[in-house]
């Protein structure tokens, strides 16, 4: 079946059994399974003007020029970007403490004026849950999110200041707070942050990047490294982030099996 038939088929079965589980209780704790990956299609990840070598998979974008080509390597002309922690799986409590998620590594080298580098990339996300200590299959939700980026020039004067290179880049991620899903008639909100927290960006930052004076995200230092551990909390309530542009979204359901374990064991005595 066609991914959108099964989203389809998914959604208006939950909605069906979720109407008739009002009276199940709220799940405190969760198992979860945390995946994400770029979307490779055409315009889900786009780059300034430029030349250079530029490689996009599931797990890695890379772009820019070096001396051993397109490879990754301290002290090339060539940045990336990559996602490790891949399926990461855990528990969390509901409007507990964040729980790990995946992890985001920017190998951050000098590129060339010459060269294009990248502004924005797409993430699909899937979290599957179940309530914990439960024999319930894992019920997955989806989402997509934006990371616009920028590589900033090493030349002072500049927004975000590091040492010893002057300028730290810059990442904004749109869309990763506050992501509603149901179950069993109760709503809950799944939200990704960088650790420890997002964090508000200048103004003029904001405004460069993502056209508007209110972003939130994160920087990266030129010349290392730059491992960025992604947290996951869920609430019953929405969150507020710093900077964040509230827009609410809702996590498309992919399956009703979790819904059904839930009307078949949770159902209240009469």
């Amino acid at each position: 079946m066609p991914i959108a038939s099964a989203l389809r088929t998914g959604l208006i079965a939950a909605a069906a059994l979720t109407a008739n589980l009002s009276w199940a209780d709220p799940v405190t704790n969760w198992e979860y399974i945390a995946t994400s990956q770029f979307i490779t299609t055409s315009g889900a990840t786009t780059f300034s003007s430029g030349s250079g070598c530029r490689t996009i998979t599931s797990s890695a974008i890379s772009w820019g020029q070096g001396s051993i080509g397109c490879g990754l390597g301290p002290g090339t002309g060539r940045s990336g970007i990559g996602i490790s922690n891949n399926g990461i799986s855990g528990t969390v409590a509901t409007n507990g403490a964040a729980a790990p998620a995946n992890t985001y590594t920017h190998t951050n080298n000098v590129v060339s004026s010459s060269f294009a580098t990248l502004t924005s990339a797409t993430l699909f996300s899937t979290l599957q849950l179940r309530e914990a200590g439960s024999s319930d299959p894992f019920e997955t939700f989806s989402a997509t999110y934006t990371i616009l980026f920028d590589e900033t020039p090493n030349q002072t004067p500049c927004s975000i200041s590091s040492s010893p290179t002057p300028c730290n880049d810059v990442w904004v991620l749109q869309g990763s707070v506050n992501n509603s899903f149901t179950l069993g008639g109760e709503t809950y909100f799944a939200s990704y942050f960088a650790a420890p927290a997002l964090t508000s960006l200048p103004s003029d930052v904001c405004e460069a990047i993502a056209n508007t004076s209110l972003c939130a995200g994160f920087t990266t230092v030129e010349g290392q490294e730059n491992a960025v551990d992604f947290m996951l909390r869920i609430t019953n309530q929405p969150i507020t982030i710093p900077g964040e542009v509230p827009e609410p979204s809702t996590l498309a359901l992919l399956g009703a099996g979790l819904l059904g374990a839930l009307a078949l064991r949770r159902r209240r005595p009469d």
